[in-house]
């Protein structure tokens, strides 16, 4: 199983802890891509307004969104361990590649949000950043459900 991890941001911080949760996921036989879409088109959108930003990365998403898509929402459903990690084998038992989509600092078009599952990591707001290892570290203990590893504890 892959999964990607589509963002737009400026900052690469956490580098080092994201690189840390895609190693321990190998242990699983999962690889994590990472793709950061950020460009110039987006950044220039967003100094406009929000539906400009909006409609930019919508545009640097399409061509990735599939069925086997789910974007990170503040409205999207809460999912507390176990249901997360059953979500996950779902969407790998439907194909390959599982695939999560954080839009940039304005967030998605309503039209993208009608189309794709959306969850929310926490009624809490972070950072992108924060975000992207947040997931990581749900998906970590996702797999270490489905393969019964100790990690995650009852």
């Amino acid at each position: 199983m892959k999964i990607h991890i589509y963002t737009i941001h400026k900052n690469e911080m956490l580098v080092a802890m994201a690189q840390h949760y895609s190693q321990l996921c190998k242990g699983f036989g999962v690889e994590i891509l990472f793709f950061n879409l950020l460009n110039k088109h987006i950044q220039e959108a967003q100094k406009r307004d929000s539906k400009t930003a909006k409609q930019s990365y919508t545009k640097a998403f399409e061509q990735y969104l599939d069925s086997q898509s789910i974007l990170l929402d503040a409205c999207g459903t809460l999912h507390d361990s176990m249901a997360f990690s059953r979500m996950v084998n779902s969407y790998s038992m439907r194909g390959n590649i599982v695939k999560f989509f954080i839009a940039g600092a304005f967030g998605f078009e309503a039209s993208i949000l009608q189309k794709y599952p959306k969850i929310s990591l926490s009624t809490l707001t972070f950072s992108h950043e924060i975000a992207k290892i947040v997931l990581l570290e749900q998906i970590y203990r996702s797999l270490s459900i489905i393969h019964n590893h100790p990690y995650h504890k009852l």
